[in-house]
């Protein structure tokens, strides 16, 4: 397996960007990292880092050594799967990364019965307002309000869910005069903001086309349970997934507002997604969780 130690070492090397990052994940020095290199190529009889350069940079043996190495340390993870799968007993670290609002509201009132069904499977979840590349940052699923179109990995629907606008019942009473999405800008809005991107509402209208909206919220953020929170305090109308709303709506906490129109922020995703890698064997900890928050979110949806 030394060999293999060796594979692993250089593509996750090249994948972190330096020896210090490497080092950090493997739990080696850098020093250990630079001589298992240096030994590989001495091995090889090529040169596969140009060590001229301040940074890590590849030659082109280099990069084709890489591209080959990525397949076999796949292929052996798949096949060390395949053999831990054989005990048919779903086990192991799996990480779950997941946008903020939908691992609060919708992922995170799952994990304890999850737990419970499968105790031998140690959960790290990572909440961001940024999509990751699974690859890496090694998580083994992904969930996401869009589709997403790489063809390198399988993207399963957990549950349909359209952004909706909110309010709270002392707001709509207040504002009783939004008849219109075009009654929006002239009245309190709650807006996620993504960097210093102008904030743009669309919707569908009679005639089926899209338009546009441009909103200056009462308040800005970069994180969807602020603004829920926000919304149900009275602060303004908040554009929202329905997923991550939908027990506000039953309470009564919260009141939809101009259902017969279908609006978006950037697409009309109509769902959540779990996204994950397309190996010839799925690992049997990874289609425990996306198939056990299926079922859950199936039986929600049903409701």
């Amino acid at each position: 397996m030394k060999a293999l130690d060796s594979l692993r070492i250089f593509v996750t090397t090249q994948r972190k960007g330096s020896l210090s990052a490497a080092a950090r994940s493997l739990s080696l020095s850098p020093a250990t990292i630079s001589r298992r290199i240096s030994a590989l190529e001495e091995e090889l009889g090529v040169q596969l880092v140009d060590r001229t350069s301040r940074n890590l940079r590849m030659t082109e043996a280099g990069q084709a050594f890489l591209e080959r190495a990525e397949v076999v340390l796949e292929s052996m993870a798949e096949a060390e799967q395949a053999a831990r799968d054989a005990r048919q007993r779903p086990e192991g670290r799996l990480r779950v990364h997941s946008r903020t609002h939908i691992g609060l509201r919708v992922v995170a009132p799952l994990l304890p019965r999850f737990a419970q069904l499968y105790p031998d499977i140690h959960v790290e979840v990572e909440l961001s307002e940024h999509p990751v590349n699974l690859v890496e940052h090694d998580f083994d699923v992904d969930i996401r309000t869009g589709e997403s179109n790489d063809s390198g990995f399988v993207i399963k629907r957990l549950l349909s869910s359209d952004e909706v606008l909110v309010a709270s019942p002392a707001f709509v009473k207040t504002y009783s005069r939004i008849k219109h999405p075009t009654d929006l800008p002239q009245v309190r809005c709650l807006t996620y903001k993504r960097e210093r991107e102008a904030t743009i509402w669309k919707y569908i209208d009679e005639a089926g086309e899209q338009q546009e909206l441009a909103i200056q919220g009462v308040l800005s953020a970069n994180n969807g349970e602020l603004l829920r929170l926000a919304a149900i305090g009275g602060m303004g109308i908040a554009l929202l997934s329905e997923a991550t709303v939908r027990g506000d709506l039953r309470s009564g906490t919260l009141v939809r507002l101009l259902p017969d129109y279908r609006f978006a922020v950037r697409a009309y995703s109509n769902g959540i997604f779990a996204v994950f890698r397309q190996n010839r064997t799925l690992p049997l900890k990874v289609r425990a969780f996306v198939d056990f928050v299926a079922e859950a979110l199936k039986d929600e949806d049903q409701r």
